[in-house]
């Protein structure tokens, strides 16, 4: 058996530039660091990052189960395979915070691949895995402008676009033709955050339908779910993951044609691992996404998009947080795309010391 010791830092600061969507408004973003190190000086680090306003935990409910390992430390068996070490540390570690339970997963994984010399993806995939790419978020709220940020994107390398929809329909469904229309190979996928009426999701079917999308990712409330899966849309579920139950059932349904997984809300690897099976039995392929985290997760949840080799295109590209933190290199990421790497850990390297 081996001892980790455990160490929690905060990084916190005021946003560079702006954020959509569930983020839209948010001025601040504030991250847990945890690092776990063994008598030998061998570190792995995590990352907590609730978004307020999105995740089911906060910043202090994360940093305050974190800061509870500093007294105890971790008991490990090297020798496990990697998820039976996941699995022991849920029995002994009753962390409730979904994204504390992301950075202790990450962090055992992450000192796991560097005791062993492997990347995280190479421990937990079975076979060969392939590159992914990364799809651009579009950080613009007025629909008038997408056209113009979509060419600019496209001109400098994009293949596929996430753009956030659900505040003024009429305008982005004409906005989305155009860009269609300048576009048409482009792989094109909407998130609504639940914003959409189901009437006027209804209405606009058919417009919706013929634009070839990749994905329309939670367009209705809850409770409109039943009647949206019975559209002829390339539907996908994001917040809806949280309630299982719905989950099942929707999946059941056979028209849900992908799930985002992401990580930190779901509540870690294991998590990420267990719904990732349950989604192929009814069909659905994966994303693997974010919530505008720092560079821990994102390559945290990037090493997990390669050992799921997930089919659709990830939601990790570069956004305004991860200015907040010291220049770094990700070995999984390189522009747009995910690759696999023979880096141990996760893979991640700070260009000069911080408090990370």
């Amino acid at each position: 058996m081996i001892l980790l010791h455990a160490q929690v830092d905060v990084i916190e600061g005021s946003l560079p530039g702006v954020l959509v969507g569930a983020a839209t408004g948010l001025s601040e973003r504030t991250f847990a660091v945890l690092t776990l190190t063994d008598d030998n000086g061998i570190a792995g680090v995590g990352e907590a990052s609730p978004l307020p306003g999105y995740s089911p935990d906060s910043i202090d409910d994360a940093a305050e189960e974190l800061q509870d390992l500093i007294d105890h430390p971790i008991e490990v068996d090297q020798a496990l395979a990697p998820r039976a070490l996941l699995d022991r540390m849920a029995e002994v570690q009753l962390i409730q915070s979904p994204s504390a339970r992301f950075a202790l997963e990450s962090a055992l994984l992450d000192w796991l691949g560097k005791v062993r010399g492997a990347p995280v993806h190479a421990l937990l995939a079975i076979g060969v895995v392939r590159s992914i790419p990364i799809a651009d978020l579009v950080l613009e709220a007025d629909p008038a402008r997408w056209p113009d940020h979509v060419h600019h994107l496209c001109a400098d390398g994009a293949t596929h676009i996430k753009l956030k929809i659900g505040s003024a329909l009429d305008r982005e469904v004409a906005a989305l033709q155009t860009i269609r229309d300048a576009h048409p190979g482009l792989k094109i996928r909407l998130d609504a955050n639940r914003r959409i009426d189901i009437t006027d999701l209804r209405r606009h079917a058919g417009t919706l339908a013929s634009l070839d999308l990749e994905l329309i990712e939670e367009p209705v409330p809850a409770r409109d779910w039943l009647e949206a899966v019975s559209l002829p849309l390339p539907l996908a579920l994001d917040e809806t993951l949280r309630d299982e139950a719905m989950s099942r059932q929707l999946l059941g349904e056979g028209h849900i044609r992908a799930v985002v997984i992401k990580p930190a809300v779901l509540g870690g690897v294991t998590a990420a691992l267990d719904l990732a099976k349950i989604a192929r039995e009814h069909g659905a392929q994966l994303v693997l996404s974010h919530t505008f985290d720092g560079p821990i997760a994102r390559a945290a949840t990037a090493e997990l998009a390669l050992a799921l080799k997930s089919e659709l295109a990830a939601g990790l590209g570069s956004h305004p947080a991860l200015e907040l933190w010291p220049p770094h290199r990700i070995a999984a990421i390189h522009d747009r795309e995910i690759r696999p790497h023979v880096v141990a850990g996760l893979g991640l390297e700070f260009e000069e010391s911080s408090d990370a």
